[in-house]
């Protein structure tokens, strides 16, 4: 897959975009969608057996932090703001790739309705980001096991 990090933002940019037209839900957030993209990745690995995207995931001090977008989106909290017709052909893009968008629809139908603090928390509970240090990447095999035996189960089970 290794689909660009900044085309992954994107969708989940447009879902809470629509989410907040639809429903008034709040908006998407920095904190919020890097933990969404370490449910995407750990997935994808275990789903898939290859990455999502090619970007460090790393332990923050109270959760996952992606460094591309800490860059991307520095000072801002919400981070939806105004969606232009590229955000939306990225979208359009990861939606037409049928396992992808399947992946990312399932994290959030399970995940998006959490606030950024719920998630970081469930993260902190996670042994990749536990056994991670501070400022680390996490790895890939830790991920890959723990999402094996935790996260896809409790997936299953949930929906």
């Amino acid at each position: 897959m290794n689909n660009d990090i900044d085309q992954m933002v994107n969708w989940f940019r447009v879902r809470s975009n629509q989410q907040m037209q639809e429903l008034d839900a709040d908006e998407l957030s920095r904190a919020k969608v890097s933990q969404l993209l370490y449910y995407v990745q750990g997935i994808c690995v275990v789903v898939y057996g290859i990455n999502a995207f090619t970007d460090d995931l790393v332990a923050g001090e109270h959760g996952v932090m992606i460094p591309a977008v800490e860059r991307q989106y520095a000072g801002e909290t919400g981070i939806v703001g105004y969606i232009s017709s590229e955000d939306q052909a990225d979208y359009d893009y990861l939606a037409s790739i049928q396992q992808f968008q399947a992946i990312l629809a399932c994290v959030w139908q399970t995940f998006g309705h959490l606030s950024a603090i719920d998630l970081m928390e469930m993260v902190q509970c996670d042994q990749p980001w536990a056994e991670t240090l501070p400022g680390e990447p996490i790895s890939t095999e830790l991920m890959e096991d723990y999402f094996k035996d935790k996260v896809i189960a409790k997936i299953k089970t949930d929906n």
